[in-house]
């Protein structure tokens, strides 16, 4: 009797380039490309029982609202699936890891995220990069990033994960790898879920939390976003912020910000995140973080401000290391 192939949803954000043998691009920019697009891939269907969907053009920003449909997308189909594919573009792959890690906390399927290495369609400015893939690796990757993200799709993993190249990565961990062609992200901590050799080899051993699934379906994208230079004034006021409901500010290690920068925090009044990832010092009516990537501390942030009705104290929520985002 034959083994039943495993359900596998595969959601479609952009990230979809990929080339036949003769040199072409194809991407989906609409539902209506889908069919044509896995035509290219017929070893896919092999591996499993694909259910695809479509969530956003090629040319398509990823936003927060494109993050929205994604959780509903997976939590809609959540009794039918075994596993579940994303495919995004490269450019906000660690953004969309680290918010689907945020709003479906202790989800009980594996989501696996992957990308080809070029995404959108206006390949001009990337002729030559797209013709060094073709000649190096055959390719745009996204054949092999998908295969291999089908192979464990269906495997338990603690929280979504990138799978990109021959490195298997929690979303939370993943940072770019300027040093490697084939392997654009690393791990922050340099340890990795899984790698390619013959197959997907999992890592034996991998903690899985005791709490139940928390699913949120919301996420802000209102955050004024500021990069603090020591010595530059903040031309700002508090009109220039009245649309948003929070602040992210990029700030220099191991120094605080100067008084006058302090003294408009506190007038302004706004929830605000102070961060850099090697260390930042305290200030009154900030929250204060480090030891997480930066992808990490902005999404948390927009996580954080758009469930503050289901959450606790914003402060508490944003230092609490809620899903081993911070390094021990």
């Amino acid at each position: 009797m034959a083994k039943k192939k495993k359900k596998i949803f595969l959601l479609l954000a952009g990230g979809t380039c990929l080339t036949d043998k003769e040199g072409r691009i194809f991407s989906v920019q609409s539902a209506q490309d889908i069919g044509h697009w896995l035509k290219q891939m017929p070893e896919l269907e092999i591996l499993s029982n694909l259910q695809p969907l479509f969530i956003s053009g090629e040319d398509e920003l990823v936003t927060a609202a494109v993050w929205e449909k994604m959780v509903q997308a997976i939590t809609d189909n959540f009794m039918e699936a075994d596993g579940f594919v994303i495919v995004s573009k490269i450019d906000n792959l660690l953004y969309t890891g680290a918010a689907l890690s945020f709003l479906l906390q202790n989800f009980q399927k594996t989501v696996i995220l992957t990308s080809s290495q070029i995404s959108g369609t206006s390949f001009v400015d990337k002729k030559a990069v797209i013709e060094e893939l073709r000649n190096k690796q055959g390719g745009l990757g996204l054949r092999a990033n998908i295969i291999n993200a089908l192979q464990i799709a269906d495997r338990p993993l603690p929280s979504p994960a990138i799978m990109f190249g021959q490195r298997l990565i929690s979303a939370i961990k993943a940072l770019p790898d300027q040093q490697n062609q084939l392997n654009l992200l690393a791990s922050a901590d340099g340890n990795y879920w899984g790698k390619v050799d013959f197959g997907v080899n999992l890592k034996s051993g991998l903690y899985f939390s005791p709490h139940q699934p928390d699913i949120y379906k919301k996420i802000k994208a209102d955050i004024f976003i500021l990069e603090d230079w020591p010595g530059t004034p903040w031309m700002l006021t508090k009109d220039n912020l009245v649309k948003y409901h929070g602040l992210f500010i990029k700030a220099s290690p191991y120094q605080p910000l100067e008084k006058t920068k302090q003294g408009q925090i506190a007038k302004w009044k706004l929830p605000t995140v102070i961060y850099n990832r090697q260390s930042v010092r305290p200030i009154k009516g900030a929250v204060a973080i480090s030891g997480c990537t930066p992808y990490v501390a902005l999404t948390k942030t927009m996580w954080a401000l758009a469930n503050a009705g289901e959450l606790a104290d914003f402060t508490s929520i944003m230092q609490r290391n809620l899903i081993g985002e911070f390094n021990n």
